[in-house]
């Protein structure tokens, strides 16, 4: 090894802008290696930089040591590292690091709305995590750790913090759900940004239809009702439906294809603070609700909160125990 390539530690502190206590530091953690002088002198070699950058780097990216010292100990130890050794090291990083950088564009991007983590105590975890549900796929945010509602499996019944009150198995069948969840679209209807959602809402109504304890929908004569306006803010769109029961909606919202594009929400919807997304109330079997009906529910539940007259996923409440006909 020639003498000119060979560093003081304090050659290395100025060049990396490291403590010499820190660089001792990590020749004891094994990162780095030295060599002795004839005279007992420690000195580096010059790759010694390159080492302790990515070392920085790595920690700044949330690396622990253990983790730092393992992928430099692929590196050759008895000579200095060439292109191809970085070239193959890079190649192990390119995966965990992208892994990395999605895990934190999901945090920034859903850090302020439900991560599945069992505090249901935002307005989303109504929609995105009822009674809890993520726990079911096990401890921590799942919905953060890339899960979602659709891997909630079918015979684990979901964890009850918010109980309905027991129907009345007489007039279970007197009484369907009316529901209308609401989202002020970020982008017009005809805004390439909102194609994929636009292209996917022939397959996604096709699938409410198909699903067990589905009733009825609202749409225009293009089959799908986003041409259709009730609130004064017209980016707002509503999705009308009928159900026979509350499972049956949750099926459908949480257990089917759809969910996928519940978790993908926030691609196409702006957040709504002002208006609750989901409103659901009980009517007659047979009845239609109109859009008139849904919007003075969605504004009872905005000044009155939760109750058997408007409501959401947390609390439920259960069909009256009247005949509706008395």
């Amino acid at each position: 090894m020639e003498s000119n390539e060979l560093l003081t530690i304090g050659t290395l502190a100025a060049r990396t802008g490291l403590a010499i206590s820190a660089i001792r530091f990590y020749e004891r953690k094994e990162l780095i290696t030295s060599v002795r002088t004839n005279a007992g002198h420690r000195r580096f070699h010059r790759s010694a930089i390159r080492r302790l950058s990515v070392i920085v780097v790595c920690q700044r990216l949330g690396y622990s040591l253990n983790e730092i010292h393992d992928r430099l100990a692929e590196l050759p130890a008895d000579r200095v590292p060439n292109d191809g050794d970085w070239s193959v090291l890079a190649e192990d990083f390119r995966g965990e690091i992208d892994d990395r950088i999605e895990r934190l564009l999901t945090l920034r991007d859903h850090l302020d709305g439900c991560i599945g983590c069992g505090c249901v105590s935002l307005d989303v975890c109504m929609l995105y995590n009822p009674d809890d549900a993520a726990a079911a796929l096990g401890p921590g945010p799942r919905y953060l750790m890339g899960e979602t509602s659709a891997d909630l499996p079918r015979s684990v019944p979901h964890p009850t913090v918010n109980a309905a009150p027991e129907a009345n198995p007489m007039t279970e069948q007197q009484w369907h759900l009316a529901q209308i969840n609401i989202g002020r679209l970020t982008y017009p209807v005809d805004d390439p940004r909102s194609a994929e959602f636009m292209d996917n809402l022939d397959p996604i109504n096709a699938l409410a239809e198909q699903s067990p304890g589905f009733v009825w929908r609202l749409q225009d004569e293009s089959g799908n009702a986003t041409a259709i306006r009730a609130f004064d803010d017209e980016t707002i769109l509503p999705n009308l439906t009928v159900w026979e029961s509350i499972e049956a909606l949750k099926d459908y919202v949480f257990k089917s294809d759809h969910a996928r594009f519940v978790r993908r929400r926030r691609e196409w919807f702006e957040p709504m603070d002002d208006l609750p997304v989901l409103t659901m109330w009980w009517i007659p079997a047979g009845h239609v609700p109109t859009l008139v009906e849904a919007k003075a529910r969605i504004d009872h539940l905005v000044e009155h909160g939760p109750s058997a007259h408007a409501f959401s996923f947390r609390p439920t409440f259960a069909p009256p125990a009247v005949d509706p006909a008395s």
